[in-house]
C-alpha cells in the first residue's frame, strides 16, 4: 500500500476524511480557496499533479503546513487563501500567525485516529479467528470451577478428619503415660 501525501506534507489516509472527501487537511487548508472558486480541494487528487493547493501561488509545492491552517510561500512572500482569492500577507502577520501560539490539537487527532485504527484491526483479526473457529479470547470453564469447588471441599474434610484423628490420639497418649505412672 502506498502512502500518498497530499500538498504541505499531509497524508491522505490519516489527515483527509474519507467520508468528506472535499474538506481539506487543517494545517493546510488556508492553501486551497473555497470550493465556489478555482482550487477546491479534493482528496483524491493528493499527490498528483492535479492537486489545486496554492494554485497560482507556487503550486502544491508552496504549500506550508502549519497550526493556524498553512499558507503558501512563493519567492519570498506569504499567501492565505480567503474565499475564493489568496491574500498576502506581511511578514508580521507572518509572525503574528507563531505568537498566537494556537494550536488545532492535530497531533491528539492522529493518535486518535492511530488508536481507532489498531482497535478496528484488532476487533476484525479476532472476529476472524472466531470464524474459523480459533477463538483467541480466554473462556472461563465452568466445569473446571466445579470441579475446583468439589476437590476443596473433599480437601477441607480430609484435613478436618486428620485434625481430628490427631487430637483422639493425643488424648490417648496422655491418658496412657498417666495411667502408667499410676496417677489416674
Amino acid at each position: 500500500m502506498v502512502n500518498v501525501d497530499c500538498a504541505g506534507g499531509q497524508d491522505r489516509d490519516t489527515t483527509t476524511s474519507e467520508t468528506h472527501p472535499y474538506i481539506p487537511p487543517s494545517r493546510t487548508r488556508n492553501c486551497y480557496t473555497n470550493t465556489d472558486g478555482p482550487a477546491p480541494f479534493d482528496s483524491s487528487l493528493c499527490g498528483t499533479s492535479g492537486d489545486r493547493a496554492c494554485i497560482s501561488k507556487g503550486g502544491i509545492n508552496a504549500c506550508k503546513s502549519d497550526n493556524q491552517g498553512g499558507y503558501c510561500k512563493d519567492n519570498e512572500k506569504y499567501y492565505v487563501a480567503q474565499g475564493d482569492t489568496f491574500i498576502e500577507l506581511t511578514r508580521s502577520d507572518l509572525l503574528d500567525r507563531y505568537k498566537e501560539g494556537g494550536d488545532t490539537h492535530e497531533t491528539s487527532r492522529e493518535v486518535n485516529r492511530a488508536l481507532n485504527n489498531q482497535e478496528r484491526r484488532f476487533t476484525n483479526r479476532i472476529r476472524e479467528l472466531q470464524i474459523m473457529g480459533k477463538d483467541p479470547l480466554i473462556q472461563r470453564d465452568v466445569s473446571k470451577k466445579e470441579d475446583n469447588e468439589v476437590h476443596s471441599f473433599v480437601g477441607d474434610l480430609l484435613t478436618r478428619i486428620g485434625i481430628g484423628f490427631s487430637a483422639i490420639m493425643f488424648i490417648i497418649s496422655v491418658c496412657i503415660i498417666l495411667i502408667q505412672n499410676k496417677v489416674i
